[in-house]
């Protein structure tokens, strides 16, 4: 009777899962699939041919303008990390452990405060802030610590700046919820046992957030990698990066074939990281 239940149970929660699978198969697998497949293809008068070649991926790899996009890319999203790394495991466990319990609701929706207005619209705001006469530089000028504006919109600086407000908050959401679950009898056993706050840092709430650390890399990774909104608005056209020469590729050369072999690099680099990543904490060198 059990087995059959059991049996039941299973059918059921298939059926379950039919309409999600179908709407990724139709809204995902499928043109991800049209991706691919067109990234082997070529344009010839503005009309995609069904020629089969590995020319679009030469140009990627082949062209020193594209390449430095690729690397500029890299070096944004994994800066990126690094920063939110430093700036969200401070912010997270003040919130967990220093903030009192009836204040942490109110900090935690103050950081989520600023998910409530456009990324747009957030990314022109600081346009706002960056620029030679905004904000930071009429302050610096009037504080006397510098004699000229600090050149800092339409740099990668911007664009890191842009990222990290964004995405910081995702990594300090996930490692509050699992510094939360800490038991704080494991910090005071550290205390007694004559262990500083940054030893008992090091050696209890690091080794028990590395799970949630590596989950909201994943995602920060992800999100830098293929934003197009800060470098755009805030990086400018100086120097690209790898989403907007997919752009480009669309819109000024109405070459769809190169811009699937842009988005399939993308995606693939994308999985690599994912895959080590997921790798490292299956493997147990990363426990949750």
């Amino acid at each position: 009777m059990s087995a059959t239940r059991s049996s039941a149970t299973r059918n059921w929660s298939w059926l379950g899962l039919a309409p999600l699978s179908l709407w990724q198969g139709i809204f995902y697998f499928v043109p991800a699939v049209l991706l691919f497949l067109t990234s082997f293809w070529v344009l010839e008068r503005y009309s995609i041919v069904m020629n089969w070649t590995l020319a679009n991926y030469q140009q990627v790899f082949a062209k020193r303008i594209y390449l430095d996009a690729y690397l500029t890319s890299l070096w944004i999203s994994v800066s990126t990390v690094v920063i939110c790394i430093l700036l969200a495991y401070p912010a997270a466990y003040a919130v967990a452990f220093v903030v009192p319990r009836r204040w942490q609701r109110a900090c935690m929706i103050a950081m989520i405060i600023p998910f409530w207005t456009n990324y747009l619209v957030r990314a022109y705001a600081w346009q706002l802030v960056l620029s030679n006469n905004g904000l930071l530089n009429y302050t610096l000028l009037r504080l006397g610590l510098r004699e000229e504006p600090l050149p800092i919109l339409y740099t990668h600086v911007a664009t890191r700046i842009g990222l990290v407000h964004f995405l910081v908050v995702l990594l300090t959401l996930a490692l509050y919820a699992r510094m939360e679950s800490i038991d704080r009898s494991l910090l005071e056993a550290a205390r007694d046992l004559g262990a500083s706050r940054i030893r008992a840092f090091v050696e209890v709430v690091l080794p028990l957030t590395r799970g949630a650390l590596v989950t909201g890399v994943m995602f920060i990774f992800v999100l830098a990698f293929a934003d197009y909104v800060s470098p755009a608005i805030l990086g400018g056209q100086t120097r690209r990066v790898f989403p907007q020469l997919v752009v480009d590729a669309i819109q000024s050369d109405v070459n769809y074939p190169l811009a699937a072999a842009f988005a399939t690099v993308m995606v693939a680099t994308i999985l690599v990281v994912i895959g080590l990543l997921s790798r490292m904490q299956s493997s147990g060198e990363i426990e949750s």
